[in-house]
């Protein structure tokens, strides 16, 4: 990597935390959770990536929780949701955004509102369909998982296919799929 990058971890478990700081001493490790982050980090980071947290976990964030628009706030509803709306916030314009995520995030008709703000506001870079495997021998799961890479776009003025089929969800061998991996088979590892 890049040594004359700044780099900042955000890690919640204390021990996690405390292992990272070890790891990467020249690197800036706070303990504490996303939804904490001051304000003035947004717009900052020129790429936020992380595998994410599964799960149907709220968070609290004033920002998402007190937000007139709905769909920030059911943005908080769901942690995955939740860490990619976040990120958007939080990476300058041409910023990435490179999550490894559930694959619910992309398949399920209720995250449509959230897709639909993400590719609002960012280009999709890339998506693809990981094994259902993947994190079996590491991790004890076998959650189906995507890696979707997404670049802010605040002058953005219009979706592409591949965008509009994102946003959507359809049917893959009796199975509710997200449209983008229906028309990309190619994508599915």
């Amino acid at each position: 990597y890049n040594e004359e990058a700044e780099i900042t971890c955000f890690e919640k478990d204390p021990m996690t935390g405390l292992i990272l700081s070890r790891l990467y001493p020249d690197d800036t490790v706070r303990v504490q959770g996303l939804e904490t982050i001051e304000p003035a980090y947004e717009g900052h980071f020129d790429l936020i990536t992380s595998n994410i947290p599964f799960g149907d976990v709220s968070l609290f964030d004033p920002a998402f929780s007190n937000s007139r628009d709905p769909v920030r706030r059911q943005g908080a509803w769901a942690i995955h949701n939740y860490f990619f709306m976040k990120s958007v916030d939080l990476v300058r314009d041409g910023g990435l955004v490179a999550f490894i995520t559930s694959q619910g995030m992309a398949d399920s008709e209720r995250n449509k509102p959230v897709r639909e703000w993400l590719m609002e506001r960012c280009d999709l870079v890339a998506a693809v369909r990981l094994p259902n495997n993947l994190f079996t021998d590491n991790a004890g799961t076998e959650v189906g998982s995507d890696l979707v890479i997404l670049q802010k776009d605040t002058r953005k003025e219009g979706l592409t296919e591949d965008e509009r089929l994102f946003t959507r969800t359809g049917t893959l061998r009796g199975v509710s799929t997200n449209s983008y991996f229906i028309e990309h088979e190619e994508q599915i590892v």
